[in-house]
């Protein structure tokens, strides 16, 4: 049996198809690891951002509730500071009627004493 041989220019061109596809494949190769790299970096910086996401939510918990205690604690004294102001306004009217009465007590006063036919002096 005669052993086919194939023609150089086939060969030739069979080559060149082949060496140009193994450099597309290594452009490939290449654009793949760089993906991957670019994956890894980003995938490093999704980690780093839900770290500091998580902290911050932390925080951000810690001082809501700080503020609801602060609100709270405002409140308590708003209720504390409209008593005092109850009781100014109690004492107020008390001292007012005080010297309405004193008023009418002088005004008997003078009174008695004008039909007694004493001066105040």
């Amino acid at each position: 049996m005669a052993s086919a041989s194939i023609p150089k220019e086939i060969s030739t061109g069979l080559q060149q198809r082949l060496d140009e596809q193994a450099k597309k494949c290594q452009e490939l190769q290449y654009l793949i690891a760089q993906q991957e790299s670019k994956i890894a970096s980003m995938s490093e910086s999704h980690n780093v951002l839900q770290w500091t996401f998580d902290r911050d939510s932390r925080y951000i918990i810690k001082y809501m509730r700080a503020l609801a205690y602060k609100e709270r604690d405002i409140r308590e004294l708003d209720e504390k500071l409209l008593a005092v102001y109850d009781d100014c306004d109690n004492k107020n009217k008390e001292i007012a009627s005080l010297k309405y009465n004193e008023e009418q007590h002088q005004e008997k006063i003078e009174d008695l004493r004008a039909e007694l036919g004493l001066r105040a002096e």
